[in-house]
């Protein structure tokens, strides 16, 4: 399983650069995450916090995309963690943290390119899923343990904010995201 992008995983090839500049970003500094936390209820107690790189690697080993790309997972039958008539049932990327105190936190990336709104229930599922993922409803291979979470948007022109914003611990925009993180798409 790679690192990053290789040519051979097929999942949002369009959305790989953008994917691939935040998962470097996570992986080189820790400014980034910081940024990631930023204004979430957990930012404080994870500023700072070792990222599970090799940890999470570990888990994934069985891959074309890269380890912390693509979490998908049949929903469950006994919870919220899909709203009706929504499709979308995968994580972009996700990327775990633990603190001092060796609670852990995962931080679950959705990316939305210019032009690309968020599809039925999508942004409402969001928050749910990610309980679901922490509270281990069902057996995902591939999830690290973990306490808490956070989720965030990465979109542009296109996206409804105002929705988002309720649903999502952070939206960041694209112009916001170029700042914060080398490599990241200009278009």
């Amino acid at each position: 399983m790679p690192e990053f992008y290789d040519g051979n995983c097929l999942y949002q090839p369009k959305a790989q650069p953008y994917l691939g500049a935040i998962a470097r970003g996570v992986r080189d500094k820790a400014a980034s995450r910081a940024f990631l936390l930023k204004g979430t209820d957990h930012a404080e107690a994870y500023a700072g916090a070792e990222l599970l790189w090799r940890e999470q690697w570990d888990k994934r080993r069985s891959m074309k995309c890269p380890f912390w790309s693509n979490y998908w997972y049949e929903p469950c039958q006994s919870c919220d963690c899909r709203i009706v008539d929504s499709v979308s049932m995968e994580i972009d990327a996700m990327f775990f943290l633990r603190n001092a105190e060796g609670t852990t936190l995962a931080m679950h990336i959705e990316m939305k390119r210019d032009g690309e709104s968020l599809s039925t229930g999508q942004a409402e599922a969001y928050r749910p899923r990610a309980a679901c993922y922490r509270d281990q409803r069902r057996a995902r291979k591939g999830v690290l343990p973990h306490h808490h979470f956070i989720t965030v948007l990465f979109c542009g022109i296109g996206t409804d904010i105002p929705l988002a914003e309720r649903y999502f611990d952070r939206v960041i925009l694209h112009e916001c995201a170029r700042n914060i993180f080398p490599e990241y798409p200009t278009e």
